[in-house]
């Protein structure tokens, strides 16, 4: 009983400010994953979170957020979201990319995780919600040199905390040109001049993006400000990014 009130509570918060299509489907399959996380994570460390309420809003609500980036985006084109092709890279636990295709289920979503026991618990959860989702085992800094998937992507999402720099260099080579980067940040690391939007502008320049947008909102009981970040690809991105694994971290584009 107790679930279903927080769901209850869950439901009418998204459709009130966040996404208005919450169908029982979506409800059913958030259950599941709710489900499959807390019992996975007493085996694995796959996701921190204080409670019950603090895991459906501080991470689930905080997904959601790029599926109303995505559903935005797509109906501002009038196109049909069957044909968009959606990469999470980092992405642990399943988040952004899992709550994302709970909302809008006809994107064709890859999650890529360079962790193998995340894979299994990711493997597990798609098994349960009948989807079709590619995860991959592996870096993402390989995926961009890959003719199969380096420019193949309308979007890219981020919920990791990596700095800021490596982050856009592994992940913009993977957009087509014209596609976007969600990437999910507080305020604060937003604004700080080391690892905020300052000093990732000459990064963009070679990388081909710029800054469309920035998104901005509070979730139930947090105390920080979170944002998200929409950049644009305008042009391709030179063939030398990403550089191997672990330069982009070591050695960030200025």
């Amino acid at each position: 009983m107790e679930n279903e009130i927080l769901f209850d509570e869950f439901q009418d918060y998204v459709t009130k400010n966040i996404i208005p299509f919450f169908s029982g489907d979506t409800r059913k399959r958030f259950k599941i994953y709710f489900h499959e996380l807390i019992k996975w994570n007493k085996m694995f460390n796959l996701i921190s979170y204080k409670n019950k309420a603090d895991l459906i809003y501080r991470h689930f609500c905080d997904s959601l957020y790029s599926a109303k980036v995505i559903s935005d985006i797509v109906n501002r084109k009038t196109s049909s979201l069957l044909r968009v092709r959606v990469a999470d890279i980092g992405t642990g636990s399943g988040m952004p990319g899992i709550p994302v295709k709970i909302a809008l289920p006809d994107i064709q979503l890859t999650l890529v995780e360079s962790i193998t026991k995340k894979c299994k618990f990711l493997e597990n959860v798609n098994d349960k919600l009948g989807f079709d989702t590619e995860i991959l085992n592996k870096r993402v800094e390989e995926l961009g040199q890959l003719p199969s998937y380096r420019q193949q992507y309308d979007f890219v999402l981020s919920r990791a905390v990596s700095k800021f720099s490596p982050n856009l260099e592994i992940s913009i080579p993977l957009l087509k040109v014209g596609g976007y980067f969600i990437v999910h940040k507080t305020k604060n690391s937003v604004e700080s001049a080391d690892e905020g939007l300052p000093s990732v502008e000459n990064a963009l320049k070679h990388l081909g993006a710029k800054l469309e947008k920035i998104i901005s909102y509070n979730l139930p009981n947090q105390e920080l400000n979170y944002c998200i970040l929409v950049f644009k690809k305008y042009k391709d991105t030179p063939m030398q990014f990403p550089r191997k694994t672990g330069i982009p971290e070591k050695n960030p584009l200025k």
